[in-house]
Formats: C-alpha cells, structure tokens, sequence
C-alpha cells in the first residue's frame, strides 16, 4: 500500500482579479483536509526544490482560474510561477488529480500558453456566482475526486461575484457602505432616481441613463441620456461603460472610434459578455483600433464562453475561415451549433447552406 501523502490537496492561484480570494474560500471548504496554499515564503530561488517537494507529496491538484489567469504571455528565461506549477503538477500528481475551478474568464486549449497546451488538462463549468461554489463541490468537485462531501465551515462565507472581480475587496474598506447597487431602481420614482443620480450613485445614474435613451418616464433625449451613461462609466459601471461606447458606435455621441474601443474594453475587462464581443469586432475591423484577427478570436472567445450566442457564432466563422486562428471546420462546426441552439438564425443559416 503507498503511504500517504503529506498534503491532501494543492491549490494553485494567480494573484490577481481575486485569486487569492477565491483560494481562500476554497481553503475554508476544505478545512478538514491538509491543505498547501500559501505560497508567500517561497522565494525564487528555492521554488523548484520547494514547490516540487510539496507536489510530490500531494494527493490532489486544485486549479484556481480567476478572470485573466492566462493572459500574461510565457517571456523566455523568465518564470511564471502559475504556469510552472500547473507544469510541475501534471508530472507529479498526474492529470486524472489535477482539477480547475474557474470562478471568472474561461478555460480551455486555446489559452493556455505553449507550454501547458496539448498536455490534457481538462476543462470544467464555469462557476458564474461564487455563491454556486459549494454546490459545484458537492456535485462535481468531490465526485471527481471520490470523496464525500464534508459540511463547510461554520465561519466561512461564499464571497459574491462583485466581491471576487473587485480588486480592492481584501481591503475591506467598504464594509460600512450600503450596497446601492442592490436597490431595484427601474421601480423607483423617477424622483428618487435623479436625487440619487445627481447624489452620485452610479446605478441610479444609469437608470436615469435608461429612462432618458427610452424616453421613459421623461421626454426621450440621447444627449442628457449619454451624460447619466458618462457619470456612472467614470465610476466604473461595465453597464455605463458598455451603453457609452454603443452611443460612440451609433453616433449619439460625437467621437471617434478610439473612444468606443475605449468604454467597450473597459466594460469587457469586467467581465461583460456583449462587450467583450464587441472588442472582439473592434480588433476584426480593425475599428478604433490595430486590426488583429488573433486578438478578436482571443476576445470572441471570452464572450463565446460566457454562452454569448453571437461571439459564439464570430468565432465559429473565424474557425471556418481560418481568420486569427489555425482553420478548423470541427471547432468552426461546434461553435456554429452551439450559437444554434441559441435560436440565433446567422448560424442556423450558415449551418443549413454551408459543408463541414
């Protein structure tokens, strides 16, 4: 019988977008098992004899993936310590102990560096809420390892989606705050709204954004309607920074297409799906920004993981046209059916008049 090892679980986390949040958490669930984490007293130059000696001595290997994980490039003769540890893992603990929970961003094959790819790392779900995690151990993650899921500690709470993308959330600094954004403010009085909006609250200006573009409530007016959108996305809104840069590309606003590439990469590095794929179009067209096809397939595919009908269906096309990426009619296929499924008719079309 082989002994057993040290460490019943290794959890691996890019530190940034909350990784270190989301490792945490992870921690807590698993508190009646023997846990390597924190990795802060490795140095350098004791990584590969550290590191290893702690992999070598795990049972199982816990992928933490947080929006971004695997966009910094592999830059030759300098480590990254995320990406050497995946590496590590695969030789020591053995792909079928090797698990990735993926809080925010996506992943699959196409964005992992050079050196992790063709290695078979699998995917899984895409835990949309944190608040799904617990869930997701009982019925994916504990299953796959063949455990039995053990209750989560008394002490510790499921961090929201807001709190895992917002960087400053491990300062605390806003535990007084109320949280505004949890006001349904399509069903205030329009009173309550500007009050709030001219107070500064961004969700309420955003509202008054809506209300002023529909003509809801008030006499339908683009310009006032695009200043509530401007006020909120300089505070950070994605949906204010998503609705500005549709205004630039409508012409409601006068600009240029720099500044729609702007407020729609502002808004897809948060996360959203709409806007994300509209990166990715900016990048195709080459529209307020350097054409590169490789680039919009990379945003295309952020979108398209999200289940984006129409990124999904973008990204079929560059598969089937070999645009930014290697030609593969089997991806192009999948990614055409999938948007299908959707009920969206360009890929049903293209599916029905088109040969794979």
């Amino acid at each position: 019988m082989a002994a057993k090892k040290e460490y019943d679980f290794f959890i691996s986390y890019r530190r940034a977008n909350n990784g270190t949040v989301c490792g945490s958490y992870l921690v807590g669930l698993l508190s009646d098992y023997n846990v390597f984490y924190d990795v802060d007293s490795i140095t350098e130059g004791t990584f590969d004899t550290q590191i290893r000696e702690a992999l070598q001595n795990t049972e199982r290997f816990i992928l933490v993936v947080t929006e971004g994980s695997f966009d910094r490039p592999e830059v030759p003769g300098k480590r990254d310590w995320y990406y050497e540890e995946i590496g590590l893992a695969i030789e020591t603990v053995g792909l079928d102990r090797i698990t990735p929970v993926v809080f925010s961003g996506s992943f699959n094959e196409d964005i992992l560096p050079e050196s992790l790819k063709n290695r078979g790392l699998r995917s899984c779900q895409v835990v949309k809420y944190v608040a799904e995690y617990a869930k997701y151990f009982k019925d994916e993650f504990f299953h796959h390892f063949g455990l039995d899921a053990t209750t989560p500690a008394k002490n510790v709470q499921s961090p929201t989606r807001e709190q895992v993308e917002d960087d400053d959330y491990d300062n605390h600094e806003d535990d007084n705050v109320e949280d505004e954004e949890s006001v349904n403010w399509e069903e205030a009085e329009l009173d309550d709204v500007i009050a709030a909006a001219e107070d500064g609250n961004p969700y309420a200006q955003v509202e008054l954004g809506d209300r002023y573009d529909l003509g809801c409530d008030v006499k339908q007016n683009y310009n006032k309607a695009a200043q509530w959108y401007k006020l909120a996305a300089e505070q950070g809104n994605a949906d204010a920074q998503l609705k500005l840069g549709d205004y630039y590309d409508l012409g409601y606003i006068k600009g240029n297409q720099k500044e729609m590439f702007r407020w729609y990469k502002e808004a897809a590095d948060q996360g959203i799906a709409e806007a994300q794929h509209n990166v990715g179009n900016c990048y195709y067209y080459g529209t307020g920004v350097r054409e590169d096809e490789a680039e919009a397939v990379k945003w295309f595919m952020k979108a398209a993981n999200q289940q984006y009908a129409e990124a999904q269906f973008s990204l079929g096309k560059c598969y089937y046209n070999g645009e930014g990426v290697k030609q593969n009619l089997k991806k192009a296929k999948e990614y055409f059916e999938l948007a299908a499924a959707q009920e969206y008719e360009d890929a049903i079309s293209f599916l029905n008049e088109n040969e794979f």
